[in-house]
């Protein structure tokens, strides 16, 4: 795919997507493969000691596990180059407007990495599970990505989406400061939370007990009717699959577009 002088003029153009979207998989190629080959390694070396490939051996999660923690890592890295002094430079001069880089950067990371990790772990799962019938082990586990189902995609690429808005906001660090402010603000809403459930409690006149799971505690003893469950539970869903990813989304965006033109005009 060539860009053209009409592609350039256009205030958006999925070329320009999807050309951005190929340097950022060939930039993040080298890494992942290291990656791969190290988790080969390890099983192998599982194999070799055990007849048991470690993560053929609980039940596929800890595949999903490990491309989601990578994913999160990389998507921590998406703008780095924007905040480079050296690379800053390179960066603005890129041919393409600050929602076409947003753009590929979240469409690299929510949709397509996933995709390509999880193929190439069920190719490795596979793998490993031939080289554990011929070492003698039992072989036959083949992780399966479609295990998670939706729910599991939906939570990997929330978490990128807020990992790429973190990396748009902190020039170092970006990983760990997101996980700190995410932790901050996931204590700051259970607090919330649990000061609206004490003054509900308090108007009703009931006592708030500390008895069972935690679960059954937020639901005030079983004191709330199906209507207030399900309407809880739509709630729930609301902010899950919409108010965070949207406010990751916009969040980030917009600090990518600051930081671009406040360069330009340096």
């Amino acid at each position: 795919m060539k860009m053209t002088k009409e592609t350039l003029r256009k205030p958006f153009s999925a070329a320009r997507v999807v050309l951005l979207a190929k340097n950022r998989a060939l930039e993040d190629l080298p890494a992942f493969g290291i990656g791969a080959g190290i988790l080969a390694g390890l099983n192998l070396l599982t194999i070799i000691a055990t007849r048991r490939a470690m993560m053929n051996d609980s039940n596929g999660q800890s595949w999903a596990v490990i491309i989601s923690i990578a994913g999160f890592f990389l998507a921590a890295a998406a703008f780095k180059g924007m905040h480079d002094g050296r690379a800053g430079t390179e960066w603005i001069l890129l041919p393409a407007t600050s929602l076409e880089k947003y753009t590929a950067a979240l469409v690299f990371y929510a949709i397509i990495y996933p995709l390509v990790a999880a193929a190439t772990a069920t190719a490795l799962s596979a793998l490993l599970s031939l080289v554990e019938l011929i070492a003698g082990g039992p072989g036959g586990r083949i992780w399966n990505p479609l295990s998670a189902g939706f729910d599991g995609w939906v939570n990997y690429a929330t978490g990128a989406l807020i990992f790429a808005a973190g990396s748009a906001a902190f020039r170092k660090r970006a990983f760990i400061k997101t996980v700190g402010v995410s932790v901050a603000y996931a204590l700051a809403c259970m607090g919330l939370l649990l000061a609206g459930m004490l003054l509900i409690r308090r108007v009703q006149g009931l006592p708030l007990s500390f008895t069972g799971s935690f679960q059954n505690e937020m639901s005030f003893s079983g004191n709330i009717t199906p209507g207030a469950q399900r309407a809880m539970d739509v709630i729930e869903k609301i902010v899950r699959y919409a108010l965070i990813p949207l406010f990751a989304i916009f969040y980030g965006y917009f600090r990518v577009a600051e930081k671009e033109a406040r360069d330009e005009v340096q």
